[in-house]
Order: structure tokens, then C-alpha cells, then sequence
């Protein structure tokens, strides 16, 4: 076998090693009873340790996990028989002792900052009579490749019936993965709700008074029903496009940027496609962009020089990995153009007519954001070879359908 082989062989099986040794972290890292995940992917119950002889009960009462970011609340409950009293209770984060305790309340507030990343937690009671007890936990980071190796990639993938209704509960033996017509083995699958970074683009041009308002409203009962790990920030767009908010946690800043947004000038879409993807390229999770407009592109004609654009900012935003979510709005929307921008990222599109109806547009886009499973592999071809990867997705059901984006740049 040549040389070349031998190391892309022995890369794969290191890249399978690791990933699996991640997992098994995971999966041990809390020396808690057992406790599921609800919908958005929080424990259903508070992790759990005990002692040795199961009279003292430590229940880590906040976070609620998986991920943590930004200011949280780290509480922690003791439970003992009846004449013991705690001697010490300590909290480490991340290796480091972050407080001692000898009463209740076990309680401390904790900046996690703007990023979300894994973070290890330990919380280790002694009690009078000798009795102790310890709890330990790792929350989750953004993406699995930032505790793997840049080599390993994820796609996210949307699973419908023929009725359209999304498909839970397959496992990772349902899915074949190909990237450029060769199937690859994939290492991890993920079901539960993974961060995102979203960016929120909305039509602020002049044919958008009198109406503005009904996006407005749609838009920030979306964000506000977000998960909380989900990082937005949001675009005006019109003559020029504005950055009116960076990518924040901040809901309440949020809605004040979507409500601040005045209908002005015509309509730079093709501008605003290249502006989204700059602000979601190199985001360290799943970056979609959702793009709402009642018009067309009004600075560009469709001639060479416009179709030109358009295909530059098609390409950009596919080899950045941005998925669009697009929804036109009134009788005079490109539909035929906003159908193409989804349909080239791997995303959707949504046709509304009717203002009352772009509630539940929103709505939709949001629960398909919260009902996609993640895929993770690592590419038989070495991603130092760089180029454009195709990656199509198939399920072991012919009467389901796929949605995902076609494919990556790998980066040499």
C-alpha cells in the first residue's frame, strides 16, 4: 500500500479514536443519575451525585445546561441525614477552585462570556461525619470540531415526510452520506438542538411603509422564541445595507434593533446576500441567515453585469456555509429569485401573501432550525487538498426527503 494511504489510513483511525474518546467524556464526565434532554435540549431533570453509602445528595440546581455563555447562575443543593451538617462544599470551574463554602446558599454568579465553549464543572461536599460526595459535568461546546479536530466535518440535516412533517427519531444507520459521489462513515449524529448564529435580514425599502411593522412584529416574536444558545444579529436593508445589531444573546437589544428599522430608498439584495454571509463566515456553529423582502434586486438590471453579481454572491455564501432561509412578501416579491438563493444553500423558501401569515412563516423556520440532525464525518480525501466538496445526503426511507447544503470549501 502506498505511503500516501498508509497516512490517510492512520489519520482517519486517529480523527475515529478521538472522536470516540470525546464522546465517552461526554457521556461519563457527570458522576449523576441518569437525566434526559427536553426539546431544546435541556436536562428534563437536575444532575445528580450521592455518596458512597447515598446519604448525601448534591443536585446541581443551575445550569441546566448544555451549553454555557454569557452570565449564569451556578446553585447547587446538599441533601443529608438527619444530624450532619457540611464542613466544606467546593466549586471548581474549569480546573480552578472558584469558591469555598461552609453554608447555604451554595450559590455563585459566573460571566461564561459571549462564546459558547466547553467548560468543566466540579463540586465536591465534605460533611462533619465524614461523609463526601462529588459532581462533575462538561458542558457542551458550539460544535464537536472545537474539541476534535478542524479535519472533522458536520452537516446539519432536515428530514421531512411526504406531508412535509418533519422525521424524529431516525438513527445514524438511516443516513448515507456521499461527498463528491463517495460515501464517507460517519463518526458522531446528533438530534438534539445545536447552537446557531443567525442573521436576521429584513426589507426596510420605501414599498415596505405601511407594512414594515407586520414584519417587524413576525420577526421578533421569531427571536424571542429562539433557544437561548442561539446568537443573533440583525440587518436592514434598503439603498444600502446596515449592520443594526451584532451578533448578541441580548433578546431585549434584539427587538429594539428590528423595531428601530424606517422603510427608505429601493432594494440592494444582492448587497445584502454578501453582507450576511460576511457577518456569519467563520462563526464557529450553524450559520443561517433568514431574509425577508416584499421586492427584487433594484440596483443591479438583469443583464451580464447583474446575473454576475448575483452568482458572485450565490458562491460566496455557499462556500461559507451559509444555509438562507428566504421569504417574499406581497405580489410584487422575486419569488423565482429568493426560491434560488434557498434552494443553492441548502435552506427554504416561503411565499406570503398575506401579512397575518408571516407568524407562522417565522414560526415554521424556527421549528426547522430546532429538528435537524447533525452529521459529522471525516473526508476519505484530505481536506489539505482544498477545493469545492459536493456532499449529498440520502435516508433510508424513499418516501422522505432531505434538506441541507450542498457542500463545503476545504480549506488547504
Amino acid at each position: 500500500m502506498p505511503r500516501r494511504q498508509h497516512l490517510l489510513l492512520f489519520s482517519i483511525a486517529m480523527g475515529l479514536l478521538t472522536t470516540l474518546a470525546f464522546l465517552t467524556l461526554e457521556r461519563t464526565a457527570s458522576s449523576s443519575s441518569t437525566t434526559g434532554l427536553d426539546p431544546m435540549g435541556n436536562p428534563s431533570e437536575p444532575l445528580v451525585a450521592r455518596s458512597d453509602d447515598g446519604t448525601v445528595v448534591l443536585k446541581l440546581l443551575s445550569p441546566r445546561g448544555p451549553y454555557l455563555f454569557g452570565k449564569q447562575r451556578v446553585e447547587v443543593e446538599v441533601s443529608l441525614p438527619s444530624g450532619d451538617q457540611v464542613k466544606t462544599l467546593d466549586i471548581f470551574l474549569d480546573g480552578g477552585l472558584r469558591k469555598a463554602f461552609t453554608a447555604p446558599p451554595y450559590a455563585l454568579e459566573e460571566d461564561f462570556g459571549e462564546e459558547i465553549r466547553a467548560h468543566s464543572l466540579l463540586v465536591m461536599v465534605q460533611t462533619r461525619e465524614d461523609r463526601a460526595a462529588r459532581l462533575s459535568w462538561i458542558s457542551r461546546p458550539a460544535s464537536l470540531q472545537g474539541r476534535v479536530e478542524v479535519s472533522l466535518v458536520t452537516v446539519s440535516v432536515a428530514v421531512l415526510d411526504p406531508e412535509g412533517r418533519f422525521r424524529e427519531g431516525l438513527s445514524l444507520s438511516d443516513f448515507i452520506l456521499l461527498e463528491d459521489g463517495v460515501p464517507q462513515t460517519l463518526v458522531h449524529f446528533d438530534q438534539d438542538p445545536t447552537p446557531a448564529s443567525i442573521a436576521v435580514a429584513l426589507d426596510a425599502s420605501e414599498s415596505m411603509r405601511g407594512t414594515l411593522w407586520s414584519a417587524q412584529k413576525a420577526a421578533n416574536d421569531f427571536i424571542a422564541s429562539l433557544p437561548s444558545f442561539y446568537k443573533v444579529c440583525v440587518i436592514g436593508f434598503s439603498d444600502s445595507v446596515h449592520v443594526a445589531r451584532e451578533f448578541t444573546y441580548d433578546r431585549r437589544g434584539l427587538s429594539y434593533a428590528v423595531s428601530s428599522l424606517k422603510p427608505a430608498g429601493g432594494t440592494a439584495l444582492y448587497d445584502t446576500l454578501e453582507a450576511a454571509t460576511r457577518q456569519l463566515a467563520g462563526r464557529p456553529d450553524r450559520r443561517i441567515a433568514v431574509l425577508f423582502t416584499d421586492g427584487g434586486e433594484s440596483l443591479y438590471t438583469d443583464d451580464q453585469a447583474g446575473r454576475a453579481r448575483l452568482s458572485q454572491s450565490l458562491q460566496m455564501a455557499r462556500e461559507a456555509g451559509v444555509t438562507f432561509y428566504t421569504i417574499a412578501f406581497g405580489p410584487h416579491s422575486a419569488a423565482g429569485l429568493l426560491q434560488r438563493i434557498a434552494e443553492e444553500t441548502g435552506g427554504a423558501f416561503y411565499d406570503s401573501r398575506d401579512p397575518s401569515a408571516l407568524s407562522s412563516i417565522f414560526e415554521s423556520i424556527g421549528h426547522t432550525l430546532n429538528h435537524q440532525y447533525a452529521l459529522s464525518y471525516y473526508p476519505s480525501r484530505p481536506l489539505a487538498e482544498g477545493g469545492w466538496r459536493s456532499v449529498t445526503i440520502q435516508v433510508r426511507d424513499p418516501g422522505a426527503s432531505v434538506r441541507a447544503r450542498p457542500g463545503y470549501l476545504a480549506a488547504h
